[in-house]
């Protein structure tokens, strides 16, 4: 993570009012944007798999709970949401970001994204696992997907649509899976006739911040025609060459409102999550909620408080994290470096910057809506457990006094308020200069 001052391991400077309103102005643009109904509670057949894919350097499983990206906190309210025996009609894959590997293999994945096919076809094997499942359930299912992603997994989520454009559902049983000397999968081999036909699997996509920096950008990310929509979310403060944005959709609604790209404030993980000062991507996590939550009727995900602690709002200088990040393309020309071709030239002959023509019939038999905007929680207040203290305290009952105190500590905003407090001590102390410690590689150069 870092030391000394910087929980975060770089400098950050307090988001503005003007910082925050883009957030305001995102909301406002999306709440005019209408999204189509994937999972109906009331059509027993409807089932939405979320494809979840990580970003460089981030894994649910190995991060530390304050860490996890947006990615990864809608996979776990999903999984959450299973344990209560509850969104029985929608279900999670999920695929930890490249560079997540230990040792070299690890540092190598980091900066290149080598893994890109191999953590999609991870995906597909899942999905083929999950949606035989269903159909042997319900042999009438109606198996949707929302792809969704940070960075190098937002690239991986276009990706992996095109998969399921090109394959359909495939059979998992007496499928053969070869797999490298590292575990990864090179390829899928399908020994029987598909569950659902190429092209007919109906898809939407939400990606935070888009980066393809290495193998990505050998490969086709054009969304195909059964992606009938998507949001994606782009950071403006992100000035790292090598985190150049990918416009998977192009800025603002497109044409026939089948597209939303936002841009708000904040760097790279400020938008997809990671750091432990998060105020920006508590705000961009809403977002994507808010129209994850337009895709099922009813809604199925939990937003989270908005920070207005200003410790929490800040946007951090990624450029910091590793001595060989360059920002020559910000300085030049004062803006975010961009890239807008999706696909080589050897792959798409015609038009390699957008997204392939949205397949009408699809789109035409959805029921569609406006993006609701769900309601935020708001923090308890502080004095909203001080009368059970008082009663507690008169009554003598310390475990009762410790029970308290700690659930405080443990809830959203007891954690937010600590976070507060230990960034205003390191803040207080003095300057220290002490031997630089060695970084965690694949985070690092995550962020």
């Amino acid at each position: 993570m870092g030391g000394g001052r910087y929980p975060d391991g770089v400098a950050t400077h307090p988001a503005t009012q003007e910082d925050l309103a883009t957030f305001v102005q995102a909301r406002e643009q999306i709440a005019a944007f209408d999204a189509p109904i994937l999972v109906d509670g009331g059509r027993t057949q409807d089932r939405l798999f979320i494809a979840a894919f990580d970003g460089t350097g981030n894994s649910v499983h190995k991060d530390a709970p304050e860490n996890l990206t947006n990615v990864a906190r809608i996979r776990e309210q999903v999984e959450a949401l299973h344990k209560r025996g509850e969104a029985s009609q929608i279900a999670t894959g999920y695929v930890e970001g490249p560079g997540t590997q230990t040792g070299l293999p690890g540092v190598v994945d980091a900066m290149g994204g080598g893994t890109y096919e191999a953590r999609m076809e991870e995906m597909y094997l899942q999905f083929t696992h999950k949606a035989a499942a269903w159909l042997k359930e319900n042999p009438g299912a109606d198996i949707r997907i929302a792809a969704i992603g940070f960075s190098r997994g937002a690239e991986q989520a276009a990706g992996f649509t095109r998969l399921v454009e090109e394959r359909g559902i495939q059979d998992p049983v007496g499928m053969q899976v070869v797999r490298d000397a590292r575990g990864f999968i090179e390829r899928l081999e399908f020994t029987r006739p598909p569950l659902r036909e190429p092209g007919t699997v109906i898809q939407a996509v939400g990606l935070f911040d888009p980066v393809g920096t290495g193998e990505p950008r050998n490969h086709d990310r054009r969304l195909p025609p059964s992606v009938v929509s998507g949001f994606q979310i782009t950071a403006e403060d992100e000035r790292r060459n090598l985190f150049q944005s990918t416009r998977v959709l192009d800025p603002g609604v497109t044409d026939g409102g089948r597209f939303l790209n936002v841009t708000v404030a904040g760097a790279h993980s400020d938008i997809g999550g990671s750091y432990t000062l998060d105020g920006l991507s508590i705000r961009s996590g809403n977002l994507m909620i808010d129209y994850l939550n337009a895709l099922s009727d009813p809604p199925f995900l939990q937003k989270r408080e908005e920070p207005t602690d200003p410790a929490r709002n800040v946007i951090h200088r990624s450029e910091d994290h590793q001595f060989f990040y360059r920002t020559s393309v910000y300085d030049k020309e004062g803006i975010r470096g961009r890239q807008e071709e999706l696909a080589p030239s050897n792959l798409c002959r015609i038009d390699c910057l957008d997204a392939q023509p949205r397949n009408a019939a699809m789109a035409e038999g959805l029921r569609w809506r406006p993006v609701e905007i769900g309601p935020t929680p708001v923090a308890a207040s502080p004095a909203s457990m001080v009368e059970p203290l008082l009663q507690a305290a008169k009554q003598g009952d310390g475990t009762a006094i410790d029970r308290i105190g700690r659930e405080h500590l443990h809830s959203e905003q007891g954690q937010a308020w600590l976070q507060a407090g230990q960034h205003r001590l390191r803040e207080a102390e003095p300057i220290v200069h002490a031997p630089v410690e060695p970084q965690r590689e694949p985070a690092a150069l995550a962020r």
